[in-house]
């Protein structure tokens, strides 16, 4: 049997509702009859056969299938408006490109079970009338893009993707694209701006790209993992979906755990599972934790460890469940540095189209290093969120109106490590060196 390990940074836990990643280890992710033995394309068979493209909506309407690419935009109705868009021809993309690198979920099933995410695909085009699909994946996601393309040659030589699938007149053509590794790819318009080779930047909307997307076609543009669970739910019926997870939000969710965890690693838990249980199938914390950043860089810090890992719940804490990201603090971690550390990010990766985007992730990074060497101007706490309540104000995407929240959270909810740095130049949890910057000289002084 072929090697079916992941990657080595990508390390399964034991914790959890293990269902989307229940095959890996057990399946050959480069074997059609291997996946097909565990019941693989049963869903596809299901939908073609029994439910019809109408029918199979409604089977992700009744499972209460959220998008599980951040937003949890419910997935039947991007369905039903994608089908009822005009347009001789329809697109479905599988976005696994617009990734923290922190977020392994759509990477551990493109490596770990690639039939999987491409029956969702198939799927989803039958319900859409899409009789092309891209599955657009990071370049340096070797293995991945490896195991994909294996998948969707395996798939038509089995008449399962392809021409005349099954024998019907559903044809569907899947292709592997590679792509830069791009946070505002998680934005749908700048991903497909991309994928059609121009600059990967953000439109406004609408129209949304399921009225004209890729080509000017109706485009359905779904994350991997939701994809998965799509197939799940074609195969298994909504009903079972729905015994799963909470009432508002059915399922599960892959999350990446890291930072001070015994053991960080992939996790699979349903939702509505306490952020506390998250870190305890992480093998707990290193240390006394005192909070966890939920979302990664659009997300927030959030200290109540009782609070519900649920779109709802983790909205209202400021945060949200973005590709499942979940980094643990503890009282050795600085929270003005880690606020540091994301919005650097943001404004590492911002495309640069809007001038909020553009220059306030920078100006905000550059007050926060003045905070962090002691040396503010007097405003600098109020300048943090009357800036960040302009640049929220005037977004054109969402990757931008959420870049400060990690740093709105933490100055909420750890003020006085912000003014201990400010004031004092002291950090709290002993983790920064802080170093006052002193004052400007000007050339002409000495004259």
């Amino acid at each position: 049997m072929t090697d079916t390990s992941l990657s080595p940074q990508i390390r399964i836990l034991p914790g959890g509702d293990q269902r989307l990643l229940a095959g890996i280890g057990v399946i050959d992710p480069t074997s059609l009859d291997s996946y097909r033995k565990a019941g693989g394309y049963a869903g596809l068979a299901r939908a073609i056969e029994k439910l019809g493209p109408e029918g199979t909506i409604d089977e992700i309407a009744e499972a209460g299938l959220r998008g599980r690419g951040g937003g949890g935009y419910p997935t039947a109705d991007k369905w039903r408006a994608a089908r009822s868009a005009a347009g001789e021809s329809k697109v479905v993309v599988a976005n696994l490109i617009g990734a923290d690198p922190t977020a392994l979920g759509d990477r551990a099933l493109a490596e770990g079970n690639p039939h999987l995410l491409l029956e969702g695909v198939l799927i989803a085009a039958f319900a859409t009338g899409a009789s092309d699909a891209v599955i657009a994946v990071r370049r340096d996601w070797t293995v991945a893009i490896e195991r994909l393309r294996a998948a969707v040659a395996q798939a038509e030589a089995a008449h399962l993707a392809g021409y005349l699938i099954k024998g019907t007149d559903f044809s569907c053509v899947v292709r592997v694209s590679e792509g830069a590794a791009a946070l505002v790819a998680g934005e749908e318009t700048a991903l497909l701006a991309a994928l059609e080779g121009d600059r990967g930047m953000p439109v406004i909307r609408p129209p949304y790209p399921t009225e004209r997307g890729l080509g000017g076609a109706p485009t359905t543009v779904q994350n991997g993992e939701t994809l998965a669970h799509a197939a799940w739910i074609a195969t298994h019926g909504s009903k079972k979906f729905r015994a799963i997870g909470s009432k508002d939000a059915p399922g599960t969710k892959l999350v990446s755990v890291y930072g001070r965890v015994a053991q960080p690693g992939l996790v699979e838990v349903a939702l509505g599972t306490r952020l506390s249980e998250i870190v305890a199938f992480a093998g707990g914390g290193t240390g006394t934790t005192k909070a966890a950043f939920v979302g990664g860089p659009g997300g927030g810090a959030i200290a109540d460890l009782d609070t519900a890992y649920d779109f709802g719940p983790l909205h209202d804490a400021g945060a949200g469940i973005g590709l499942g990201q979940f980094l643990v603090a503890d009282t050795d971690t600085c929270m003005v540095d880690s606020a540091r550390f994301f919005l650097d990010y943001s404004a590492r990766e911002a495309c640069g189209k809007a001038v909020p985007c553009r220059i306030g992730t920078k100006r905000l990074v550059e007050t926060l290093d003045r905070i962090l060497a002691a040396s503010p101007r007097p405003n600098d706490l109020l300048l943090l969120r009357e800036l960040s309540r302009k640049m929220t104000d005037t977004a054109l995407c969402h990757l931008e109106a959420r870049a400060p929240g990690p740093m709105l959270t933490t100055l909420d909810r750890f003020p006085d490590e912000y003014r201990a740095h400010a004031e004092r130049g002291e950090c709290l949890a002993g983790a920064c060196r802080t170093t006052p910057v002193p004052p400007l000289i000007s050339p002409l002084a000495h004259l």
